[in-house]
């Protein structure tokens, strides 16, 4: 933004010839490397394909619906406000960078207290705005000066909050916000990007101090930094005029209607959480067992302070394939780094790493059976016809866990059994017209589970694929013969002689083992012989997820795609 002489370009605005713009980690190294510096989640939510699949419905060829409507009033919903105190933006900065050019001109003041979130500061500078930065309080702990902000909040057009802060996690009371409203004769801006992952929710004092605007995001707790979504909670007025401000169609259709769909998931958002939170816990108390300060944690990051430098940290975890945020910018931050929480098995390479910088030995590591819930893999399915409504959430690496409710119970038995000898987990609530017959509730199970199967499963590399698998239950017999194939197709032999079983008929279960192959992409040969039905289907059901689990397992000789092809 120079000339070649290093002077300033003359014919842009003054703050802007020297820019000083918000940086990434610098000197990532090339190859596979565990990223602790993202600040973002390591995995998305079981939602994911499911929401990627209604983006893709999207025609490209139109703009968004100009006030996303629809996602303002899911997101109102959420939040508990009503819709005309939200806006929509393209991520979290877009409505920090709103916010200032709302309340900002040259000459104008912004109060910000550090070390916190840079580009609150890059936003103020932008506008023409002298930034004030108060300096965290004596001492090693990195305390925001909170009275500080105080003192200087009467002078000031912006005071810039952020609770849990970023890197330091720490929370600023209620109280202290409320009193900084009443100072300000200008916005208070409250970044509360990390409240998902623990923190109080303030956005209720925006009902007593108009003045105040509660900033969001679904790139942390929602795990959808992809898409680049947040929005603010204000006053209607201030509501309105940072809308005005937004460009038009800053979100595109596709990321809107995925953010509509992310939303409805809030139980499954919430007890991720609290699987990120506490695998932070544990990284944190893995750094303090190898004898290394953590100044502050909160949301899904832990900021330490280490024996060396903060270039020197960066540079020995860099070597052992880690890299993690190291703050140059900030020199209250020298020989701090800020690690976001990777999946477990990261996890513990990076504390591994530590401890071979340290010359100690390394904390225990995971115990991948307590994790499988939020680290599997694992999709969702949804499906609403005018015969079913059905809900459903498989992970495939995990313990046989099931919550199947159906309204009818052979049917919820066999999928219980399913779940159980394949070790998935799986919850499937189903409403469907019972009052006609249970056609229209079994077939629909099976089609849901394909799909959840096949959202599940990716692009299907590194598994087994085949699977073989028998079982017996008194007399009768059961074989079930799975591949993972990408192909559709079921065969089923069942010797069934059409008796009711539990008031259902047993002849019901081809059709839905024929849906749930034909959904997932999976090739897959049931056959069974014995002289009760019960016996008979039950048998089928436990060998076929027998070989399912097989089929599912991860190889650890092969980590591309079985096949020949390449592809599946």
């Amino acid at each position: 933004m120079t000339h070649a002489d290093d002077a300033p370009i003359p014919w842009i605005r003054p703050e802007l010839a020297r820019p000083s713009p918000y940086r990434w980690q610098e000197g990532i190294p090339a190859g596979e490397v565990g990223r602790f510096d993202m600040n973002t989640l390591p995995v998305s939510p079981a939602a994911w394909p499911e929401i990627a699949e209604a983006m893709a419905r999207e025609p490209s060829c139109h703009y968004p619906e100009a006030h996303y409507q629809p996602l303002r009033a899911a997101l109102a919903a959420y939040a508990g406000v009503p819709a005309e105190q939200l806006v929509v933006g393209a991520g979290a900065d877009e409505i920090i960078q709103l916010c200032a050019t709302l309340a900002l001109g040259r000459g104008d003041r912004a109060v910000v207290a550090r070390p916190t979130y840079s580009l609150h500061a890059i936003a103020a500078r932008v506008t023409g705005a002298e930034v004030v930065a108060i300096d965290p309080l004596p001492g090693g702990a990195l305390r925001l000066d909170l009275d500080g902000l105080l003192a200087a909040a009467p002078s000031a057009r912006l005071v810039w909050l952020c609770s849990p802060n970023n890197p330091t996690g720490e929370e600023i009371p209620a109280a202290t916000v409320a009193a900084l409203c009443a100072a300000c004769p200008g916005l208070v801006v409250l970044d509360q990007a990390y409240v998902e992952l623990g923190g109080t929710d303030l956005s209720g004092l925006i009902a007593e101090h108009p003045n105040l605007v509660v900033i969001r995001t679904l790139s942390k707790g929602w795990a959808l930094a992809a898409l680049r979504v947040g929005y603010a909670l204000a006053s209607p007025a201030v509501a309105g005029a940072l809308d005005a401000l937004r460009p038009p169609g800053s979100l595109s259709q596709q990321v809107a209607v995925a953010a509509e769909a992310a939303v409805a998931h809030v139980d499954a958002m919430r007890a991720d959480g609290a699987a990120f939170a506490a695998e932070r816990a544990r990284l944190a108390d893995g750094m303090r067992a190898l004898g290394l300060e953590v100044v502050g944690e909160a949301g899904h990051f832990v900021l330490v302070r280490t024996p060396w430098s903060s270039e020197e940290a960066f540079a020995g975890l860099a070597a052992r394939r880690c890299a993690v945020r190291t703050f140059g910018h900030e020199p209250v931050l020298q020989g701090c780094f800020r690690a976001s929480v990777s999946t477990p098995a990261w996890n513990d390479r990076l504390l591994a790493a530590l401890a071979a910088m340290l010359d100690r030995p390394a904390p225990a590591p995971h115990d991948p059976a307590a994790l499988a819930q939020t680290w599997s893999r694992r999709a969702t399915a949804t499906r609403r016809t005018r015969e079913t409504s059905i809900d459903l959430v498989l992970h495939l690496d995990g313990t046989g866990r099931a919550e199947v409710d159906t309204g009818v119970g052979f049917l919820d038995h066999m999928l219980t059994a399913l779940a159980h000898h394949g070790l998935l987990d799986l919850a499937l609530s189903c409403r469907g017209d019972l009052e006609v017959d249970e056609h229209h509730t079994v077939e629909d199970c099976g089609i849901a589970l394909g799909e959840a199967l096949r959202r599940a499963l990716g692009d299907r590399a590194g598994i087994r694929r085949f699977g073989d698998a028998s079982a017996p239950l008194d007399e009768a017999v059961a074989r079930a013969v799975v591949d993972i194939s990408g192909r559709g197709e079921a065969h089923v032999d069942l010797a069934l002689s059409g008796r009711p079983v539990g008031g259902i008929a047993p002849t019901l279960f081809p059709h839905l083992l024929d849906a749930l192959a034909t959904r997932a992409g999976v090739t897959l040969h049931v056959e069974a012989r014995g002289t009760d039905d019960h016996h008979v289907v039950e048998a089928a059901f436990k060998a076929l997820a027998r070989a399912l689990r097989v089929a599912l397992e991860r190889d650890p000789r092969r980590p591309g795609i079985a096949s020949t092809k390449g592809v599946l």
